[in-house]
């Protein structure tokens, strides 16, 4: 997953800088030609399959922490703060990223040496290894790939502007922060085997091990709900407004609807939905891979 996340992330970085991408619908265009209209409805239709799993993962992570389920609290507060970011400016998310990322590793390092030390609940345990290992590269793959299909537009708006060293630099520290995350996260969960009945198996090992670090956790994966949230809606919000005009109004329209399709589920969202966003990225990056094999760096910022 590391090596994948590095590659991918370097492509994306690399495809801004080189096509000095600073739009969706430039983005698309360069890789789609007369065809970018589909690529946009597919993306702006994932993107609203993320967005919901957003709201249905918050509404879980207030149920299962207060027992708050009445009138969607979760979601709806998430949808709340994300129109109000995405009105003040989309700028200020970077800002509250540089205090997550790294509160969201120390939350996982403290629970995981709670769990080997104190609270491990270890077990050996008979598994077919061929099918496990099979089902987790699956779904590994479609997780880093489905991932990189809604956000490669921000990687390559970063790129835009920057360095080849500095894009290398980048998805390099980027692939180690994730699997030392991962990493962290799936022994925690190896050694807490009893969480895997809940939606937000961190939070619940974490409250399990110390009121303060459930309180804290819970608060940094709510945290990196809404970032992830408002990153989507901006993006949908944007390219609707460049047909329809009225941020205002699309925002909340867009988060209606999200919190309405939420209700499938936060375990059904994942289940079903995300396989799909990992097909529809793979056909992304062939697409992305190919332009920046053949095609000539002719497209200026503000052509499309």
């Amino acid at each position: 997953m590391g090596i994948l996340f590095f590659i991918l992330c370097f492509l994306c970085l690399q495809f801004g800088k080189k096509f000095e991408i600073t739009a969706v619908k430039q983005l698309n265009y360069v890789m789609f030609k007369k065809f970018s209209f589909i690529a946009e409805l597919v993306l702006c239709f994932s993107n609203f399959i993320i967005l919901s799993t957003m709201f249905a993962g918050a509404d879980s992570l207030f149920f299962e922490s207060f027992g708050i389920k009445l009138y969607r609290f979760g979601g709806i507060l998430t949808a709340l703060v994300s129109i109000i970011v995405v009105w003040l400016g989309f700028k200020k998310l970077l800002k509250v990223n540089i205090v997550i990322v790294p509160g969201m590793l120390i939350v996982v390092l403290i629970i995981l040496v709670n769990s080997i030390l104190w609270n491990a609940q270890f077990q050996i345990i008979n598994i077919n290894v061929r099918y496990n290992t099979l089902f987790a590269l699956v779904n590994s793959l479609s997780f880093i790939v489905s991932n990189l299909f809604f956000a490669g537009f921000i990687f390559a708006k970063m790129g835009n502007g920057a360095t080849t060293k500095t894009n290398l630099i980048s998805s390099a520290l980027g692939s180690i922060f994730m699997v030392v995350c991962i990493l962290g996260m799936v022994s925690i969960l190896y050694y807490n085997q009893s969480s895997f009945a809940y939606d937000m198996p961190l939070v619940y090992i974490a409250a399990g091990q110390n009121v303060v670090l459930g309180v804290i956790a819970r608060v940094v994966v709510w945290l990196g709900i809404v970032t992830t949230a408002i990153s989507l809606l901006y993006q949908i919000t944007n390219w609707l407004e460049s047909y329809f005009g009225k941020h205002k109004i699309i925002s909340i329209i867009v988060c209606i609807l999200s919190l309405i399709f939420a209700n499938i589920g936060f375990s059904a969202m994942i289940n079903y939905f995300y396989p799909l966003l990992g097909f529809f990225g793979f056909l992304f990056l062939i697409f992305m891979s190919r332009q920046m094999s053949k095609m000539p760096k002719y497209l200026k910022a503000g052509k499309v």
